[in-house]
């Protein structure tokens, strides 16, 4: 459904919204209709219920009655929209050190325009382990990504192995894929493509943001 195909919320509806979009960014599932209850302080969930359906009938939700959780937003207001747009989404975690689970849900966003780093869809991770601290990178720090799935060698990038997340700078060749540290501690790893190493370039490494003193590093 286009933008020009949903009408407008109400304020009241508006906040019921953008509650559902942060609880699901910030939870990783929707709010229930109790939650969303306690949260704006209704006199009872058929209140919740109300605002629900009409809000879906405007096109921005789903429900499924079946389903505790069973709101799904399929559409955001202009004005969240243009909010998300002048910042950086946060995916989950990658590791500096040892691969790590990949983490893809949605945690949140940064409040930072993505022209700070360039063109291009970025989204950022964060990072963990000490394998990157010769190039500035830290255990904690957030690292912004350029998705590509393509890198020049010697460039720092998100690479996913198997199911696995890592930060490293990257070294490619027509036998194998060799991931450099910049911790004299780590050693490289390598991986070789002949054999179905399942690996895959995530993006390129553009900067940091620093959470400890709120710094940025592009």
């Amino acid at each position: 459904m286009s933008g020009a195909d949903l009408k407008d919320l109400t304020p009241k509806q508006l906040h019921i919204v953008e509650f559902i979009g942060d609880w699901q960014r910030k939870n990783g599932h929707p709010p229930t209709q109790a939650e969303i209850s306690e949260h704006f302080g209704f006199g009872s969930l058929n209140a919740v219920r109300s605002h629900l359906l009409l809000i879906e009938k405007k096109g921005y939700l789903r429900l499924n009655s079946g389903k505790a959780r069973g709101i799904q937003l399929v559409s955001l207001p202009a004005s969240i929209r243009l909010q998300h747009e002048n910042s950086i989404p946060i995916l989950g975690s990658i590791a500096a050190g040892v691969p790590i689970w990949a983490e893809q849900n949605m945690e949140g966003f940064l409040p930072v325009p993505p022209t700070l780093f360039g063109c291009g869809e970025l989204f950022a991770l964060h990072v963990i382990g000490d394998s990157m601290t010769g190039a500035g990178i830290n255990s904690g720090d957030l690292a912004v990504i350029n998705k590509t799935d393509s890198v020049v060698n010697g460039e720092i990038a998100a690479v996913l192995i198997e199911q696995e997340a890592t930060l490293k700078r990257v070294y490619l060749s027509s036998k194998s894929l060799v991931l450099k540290s910049e911790n004299p501690d780590f050693s490289d790893l390598t991986y070789n493509l002949s054999k179905g190493d399942f690996v895959r370039i995530l993006g390129r490494f553009k900067g940091i943001i620093r959470t400890t003193d709120n710094r940025c590093y592009s």
